[in-house]
């Protein structure tokens, strides 16, 4: 197996590399954004007119709620499975940026009186550099849905949207049973 020699590359070489898996961190979370944005609106669509529609319940419109909550549950499950490949993307190029920076000696270079190491952004921590070499689709399993990211955010935020379609969709069910 060829390995890649960072260390023996010229810094010239080095640049475009890093530059390359910036972009790619760059573009990976606008694209969780953008689609977070995207699924949220329709969702909220969904839900207002299925509470719109549901004031004055007829058949037809226990009918229409009804599809738009499966409708709606049908996209939020999407969404947040797009969400969960989207996130294993970023953290798979995090990864390789980050031992990209470790080799080229950002991790083990400060800036002049400072203890400021020259990692950039979306860098980890050198204690996890450690568990990346050693076991890098564990950390990126752990890391998912970590405690204190945007991306917890995210997941608890499509949680609750499904929790709201089920309760639109119990709520239909028991109005047109009534009807």
């Amino acid at each position: 197996m060829n390995r890649f020699d960072l260390p023996t590359m010229s810094p010239e070489a080095r640049i475009p590399i890093w530059r390359e898996a910036i972009a790619h961190l760059r573009y990976l979370n606008d694209e969780v954004w953008k689609r977070f944005q995207f699924f949220l609106s329709v969702d909220v669509v969904l839900i207002l007119a299925s509470v719109l529609i549901l004031r004055e319940p007829t058949r037809l419109s226990v009918l229409v709620v009804l599809a738009f909550t499966l409708i709606g549950i049908f996209l939020t499950l999407t969404a947040r499975y797009i969400l969960k490949r989207n996130r294993v993307y970023y953290l798979q190029m995090l990864l390789k940026k980050t031992l990209l920076e470790e080799e080229a000696g950002f991790y083990g270079s400060k800036f002049s009186e400072s203890d400021t190491d020259m990692a950039f952004p979306w860098r980890l921590t050198p204690e996890v550099i450690k568990t990346l070499r050693t076991n890098p689709e564990e950390w990126i399993q752990q890391n998912i849905d970590a405690p204190a990211t945007i991306a917890r955010r995210l997941f608890q935020i499509y949680e609750i949207v499904i929790a709201i379609f089920g309760a639109l969709l119990v709520a239909a069910i028991v109005i047109g049973l009534k009807l």
